[in-house]
């Protein structure tokens, strides 16, 4: 059934979010790290795996690519990448360790996109906006798929579920609520909820402040989508 996990406290180094062995055929572990101002880290996709590296805070610097907050990578197969930390920095890493599965035509690769670049889509039935982050064009693979949702304040989206997928929600900012099969959930910045296949679901933002765009407490979801 569907459950909560709280990002906990990290000053230094990494800790498990989604654990490996947490869920019953690991398909996906979720860490947090902390890199210090200078801090070099290596990361290496596993040879069967695709890694979703998400900058929370701060910036990091490789040879050939920057990584901020308005960025998004993956990394596939075997590859690896250093990064070098611009001041402390906080990153978000999902692995899916056997996205070879979902996609037999996953490669190694690397793959960096500006996410504030992409369309921002409205939607038809309430107000909440969304951005791809993972889909088959902007990363070249069908073995996941991702993107960044926004709840305006007060805003609600309608209940629903998946067939063929589990998914999880990570919280980048802002607080909320998700109604599920375990009853309701309050959330918070860093709270991550995962949801297993044909579990309804919906979340609302609890605030009613009405700020700007840049100074916006607003309720952001990065949510992927694992197909089964």
């Amino acid at each position: 059934m569907v459950f909560l996990e709280r990002r906990p406290a990290v000053r230094s180094g990494w800790a498990d979010i989604i654990a490996p062995g947490r869920l019953a055929d690991d398909r996906l572990h979720v860490r947090v790290g902390q890199l210090n101002s200078g801090e070099t880290w290596e990361f290496t996709a596993s040879q069967t795996g695709l890694s979703w590296l998400h900058v929370l805070e701060g910036h990091l610097r490789g040879t050939d690519h920057d990584i901020t907050p308005d960025h998004v990578a993956m990394i596939a197969r075997g590859r690896s990448i250093i990064l070098t930390s611009e001041g402390d920095s906080t990153v978000l890493v999902a692995e899916v360790p056997r996205a070879a599965e979902y996609d037999p035509h996953l490669g190694s690769g690397l793959v960096v996109n500006d996410w504030t670049r992409e369309p921002v889509l409205v939607s038809e039935h309430d107000a909440r906006e969304r951005i791809y982050l993972a889909t088959p064009g902007l990363w070249g693979t069908n073995a996941v798929k991702g993107e960044m949702i926004t709840y305006p304040p007060g805003a609600r989206g309608a209940s629903h579920h998946h067939q063929g997928a589990e998914h999880f929600q990570y919280i980048v900012s802002g607080r909320g609520a998700a109604d599920t099969p375990a009853g309701r959930l309050d959330l918070r910045s860093g709270d991550l909820v995962y949801n297993f296949e044909n579990e309804v679901h919906s979340f609302k933002n609890r605030s009613e402040e009405h700020t700007s765009e840049l100074q916006s407490p607003d309720h952001l979801v990065c949510r992927l989508l694992l197909e089964k």
